[in-house]
């Protein structure tokens, strides 16, 4: 799939609650390019800067499970 669908699927799962203080309480397109810059930067495993990583989490689990689930058994 896609890097740019995988985040679609992400970026579903992402809520309000998972922003850094300070983002307004509800989505906009500058959520959208924040969780957008941590999904790429999980996806091709570029370490974050020391104050985003906490946000960094959320993407690169979501990409274990997504990888450990597509795999064949």
């Amino acid at each position: 799939m896609h890097p740019e669908e995988l985040f679609e699927l992400f970026y579903k799962n992402v809520r309000l609650d998972m922003n850094p203080v300070g983002f307004p309480k509800y989505y906009s397109e500058v959520m959208k390019r924040f969780w957008y810059e941590r999904f790429m930067n999980a996806y091709n495993n570029v370490r974050e800067e020391v104050g985003l990583m906490s946000w960094a989490e959320a993407p690169q689990m979501w990409l274990a499970g997504y990888r450990e689930n597509a795999q064949p058994y």
